[in-house]
């Protein structure tokens, strides 16, 4: 049988005391642990395939030591934020359980068994639903959405913000091709209802015209029509002066202009220079040039919302505060916006 790997084996290994092993372990306040020594504690962990024995440690502090995180399985931007919940509950000896898009309710239940310490969700953006809300708040549960519940005091959320991002992004654009980008909404359905997340770029993009002073130039498009109607597309960004440069709010509308520019014979980085405010779908990765582009930040939200919940759950943070925690945006310049200077 092999040995049980302990806390003080963890020790040894790193070189510290067993102190600072549970410092790390428990992010406990009033004991500083140093950069160097905090990565040691982490790597003998991680060496050593230490686990923290939840059983027992539960019976001493009447917590589970486990998350319940509900979303979408099947959505790329939940397993991306998963990624960083689940690194940031392993650091401080929590597990995650997961819960599927029909089981919201279901988190309750195990909360008031003990089965979870809190609840963490990640919605889609914008969204909002009072009888969740109350219900979590009359049952005083512990409960981060991450992207959801931007305008209301009640909850916390973790946000990227969106209007901020937008204002990077046309900076980055306007330092590189001195032209006053054109703001690409695209949509799905018939009718343009933007969420939360779209609107926020939307009055970014008319704050930072109106600063720079330049017109705001907005074109609201539907998905569906490069389907039924690709030469509306074509149209469109042929009669725009060259070079013209583009942001659309969504890496989607990013391909159909890359489609329009190569009927046209237009290319892309000199005559179009275009990017994303909004690269989660990792289009990028299929298209040529490289398109430039907001990385929404889904792991480090992630991460953030585990480290939160976990503060509240151990009293490090009051319940009752409920201030949005905002994560900043990744701008990444590929070569779908460039000069003669870039090489």
């Amino acid at each position: 049988m092999a040995k049980r790997v302990t806390s003080f084996d963890v020790a040894r290994r790193a070189g510290v005391s067993r102190s600072i092993v549970s410092a790390v372990l428990n992010n406990t306040s009033g004991i500083g642990v140093g950069e160097e020594k905090r990565k040691a504690v982490l790597e003998a962990i991680e060496e050593l395939n230490y686990r923290v024995d939840a059983q027992a440690k539960g019976m001493r502090t009447g917590r589970s030591y486990c998350i319940g995180v509900h979303g979408d399985l099947s959505n790329p931007m939940f397993t991306q934020m998963l990624q960083g919940l689940q690194e940031a509950c392993k650091e401080r000896g929590y597990h995650v359980l997961l819960c599927g898009v029909n089981n919201r309710s279901e988190l309750i239940e195990l909360f008031m068994h003990k089965r979870i310490d809190g609840i963490v969700t990640k919605d889609t953006t914008g969204y909002a639903d009072e009888s969740w809300e109350k219900e979590l708040n009359d049952q005083q549960i512990p409960f981060i959405s991450v992207e959801g519940f931007p305008e209301s005091p009640r909850t916390t959320s973790i946000l990227m913000d969106y209007r901020q991002s937008v204002h990077d992004a046309l900076n980055a654009m306007w330092v590189l091709t001195k032209a006053p980008p054109i703001y690409l909404g695209v949509y799905k359905g018939a009718e343009y209802k933007p969420n939360w997340g779209d609107r926020e770029r939307l009055q970014g993009y008319r704050e930072w015209t109106s600063q720079h002073s330049c017109e705001a130039s907005v074109e609201l498009r539907q998905e569906e029509s490069w389907l039924d109607a690709p030469k509306d597309w074509e149209n469109w960004l042929e009669k725009l002066p060259k070079p013209v440069s583009i942001l659309s709010n969504w890496s989607r509308g990013a391909i159909y202009l890359y489609r329009a520019a190569n009927i046209l014979g237009l290319r892309i980085g000199k005559d179009v220079h275009i990017m994303a405010a909004d690269n989660t779908e990792g289009v990028n990765n299929y298209l040529v040039p490289a398109l430039s582009a907001v990385e929404v930040p889904y792991s480090d939200m992630g991460r953030a919302a585990a480290i939160r919940i976990i503060d509240y759950i151990e009293g490090k943070q009051v319940l009752e505060s409920k201030e949005k925690q905002w994560v900043p945006a990744k701008l990444v310049m590929r070569e779908s916006v460039k000069t003669g200077r870039i090489r």
